[in-house]
């Protein structure tokens, strides 16, 4: 399985405190069955801002750490991007940090956007059309978890037809969050709008890193496909900066 939401990178943000709880991380998943995981540090947030050297220092240290410790893991770097109006123009100066690989056409390129844990502000679906129109796919982070979609999920399902991703959190399928995250990911899984599944992991004991047991829920709720593609293909694709698989 690909992980593509992790807070791993030690001392950065509000994720792993230092290197070794980082590493506890890494074999945490790898034992749970994770054979890449993206270091997602948060960015352009009004609290967190990893710079982007920053973050490859550190993530190039994680690497040779985790080597010399054994752990076999593909580890990557990404960023969660803070929900913001210039979104576009960030995209166009080349200061959003993707998952895609330098040089992936138009289109191919994606990014993990993050919305105030409080709400979906209003003009959300004009400022993520312009961002498309830069050719970056919005990938937007566990909307499972906003109030905002809580009743009505059709508004996530809107925000997908219109052309951005939904990653849901692992653990809100499992009963980690409340259970109206966990309503809202049903809801969302059964309207065919879950395209990919990830820890969003920031600790080794609590919201730790792992997919398979979400993994499981979702096969139960929506197939065998489904889960499939939302751990695999869909993260994969996002990666290598290929076109996203349809929906199974």
């Amino acid at each position: 399985m690909l992980d593509l939401h992790a807070h791993v990178l030690p001392a950065v943000d509000d994720g792993a405190i230092d290197l070794p709880e980082a590493l506890a991380m890494l074999r945490a998943a790898v034992a749970d069955g994770t054979r890449v995981l993206c270091a997602t540090p948060h960015a352009l947030g009004p609290t967190y801002d990893v710079a982007r050297e920053r973050a490859e220092i550190a993530v190039a240290a994680l690497r040779v750490a985790a080597a010399e410790a054994g752990i076999d893991l593909d580890l990557r770097l990404g960023g969660e991007v803070w929900y913001r109006t210039d979104l576009d123009a960030l995209a166009r100066a080349g200061r959003l940090p993707t998952f895609s690989p330098p040089g992936s056409p138009p289109g191919r390129r994606y990014v993990l956007v993050e919305f105030p844990p409080t709400h979906v502000p209003p003009e959300a679906s004009e400022v993520l059309f312009r961002l498309r129109l830069e050719g970056v796919t919005p990938v937007i982070a566990h909307p499972e978890r906003n109030p905002s979609f809580w009743h009505k999920p059709a508004d996530a399902v809107a925000l997908r037809t219109q052309g951005a991703l939904l990653q849901v959190t692992a653990s809100a399928l499992t009963g980690g969050f409340r259970d109206a995250a966990r309503d809202c990911a049903k809801a969302l899984a059964r309207a065919g709008a879950i395209d990919l599944i990830a820890s969003d992991c920031h600790h080794a004991d609590r919201r730790p890193p792992g997919l398979a047991s979400a993994r499981k829920v979702l096969e139960r709720w929506a197939g065998r496909a489904v889960a499939a593609r939302a751990t695999e293909t869909v993260p994969a694709a996002l990666l290598a900066g290929a076109a996203v698989p349809p929906p199974a």
